[in-house]
């Protein structure tokens, strides 16, 4: 029980909050000195060999297998972000996709630029991903994808780019992309929530739930402390 304590220490817990207020779950990050997620988190865009990304998610799923117990006692589900190689080696390895079956509190989340999107091609990877687990699609309105992605794979939840939500905060074109992707999903998260008056903008809006700096991100110490 007591070996949750024992966690790796660069990552901190990134709350996902419903509109009702109560935490939905978490997004699982590497400590930088920036925060708030998706866009941000293990940044898979910077210079580290797929070794190094690979080890990376090792280390996140392992944090997130010896926080068993808090997450399946609080209802709470544990995102984590991955890239197109970190993808492919998941889809090649029988031993992680057995690990990712087992915590069913676990989700993926994949960007709209992971490479499997291009129009027209058959998604291996992205198929294999959702038979260890539910997926997440994150970034959504950041610009590489369509409704059209939305429509042909399944997401259970998706977030709308915090870039996207602050070009489009309090207009009809944010709520009319929050209802057409609605259908498709069980429901739409939004990036970038920082302050009381962009809760307000979202209110009234068919979302599940909220990301961003107005919430305090949680240490290992301090989601033990809190939940455990």
């Amino acid at each position: 029980m007591r070996s949750v304590k024992r966690s790796h220490p660069g990552f901190i817990y990134e709350p996902i909050v419903s509109v009702s207020g109560v935490i939905l779950g978490f997004e699982l990050v590497k400590k930088t000195d920036q925060r708030e997620s998706s866009e941000n988190s293990l940044d898979y865009t910077s210079p580290f060999s797929a070794e190094e990304k690979v080890r990376g998610f090792f280390e996140q799923v392992t944090t997130a297998c010896m926080n068993e117990n808090i997450f399946i006692a609080n209802g709470f589900l544990l995102s984590i972000n991955i890239d197109y190689e970190i993808a492919a080696h998941i889809a090649n390895n029988l031993a992680i996709q057995k690990v990712l079956q087992q915590h069913k509190y676990i989700r993926l989340e994949v960007k709209e630029d992971f490479s499997e999107f291009n129009a027209g091609q058959e998604c291996p990877v992205l198929q294999s991903l959702a038979a260890c687990c539910p997926l997440w699609l994150d970034n959504f309105g950041a610009g590489h994808t369509s409704l059209t992605l939305v429509m042909s794979e399944k997401f259970e939840y998706i977030k709308i780019s915090k870039v996207f939500f602050w070009q489009h905060q309090g207009t009809q074109s944010l709520r009319k992309v929050i209802d057409h992707l609605r259908p498709y999903c069980r429901g739409v998260i939004v990036n970038g929530v920082e302050n009381s008056q962009h809760i307000e903008y979202l209110s009234g809006s068919d979302i599940r739930a909220m990301q961003g700096t107005l919430w305090q991100p949680y240490s290992q110490d301090e989601l033990v402390q809190s939940f455990f």
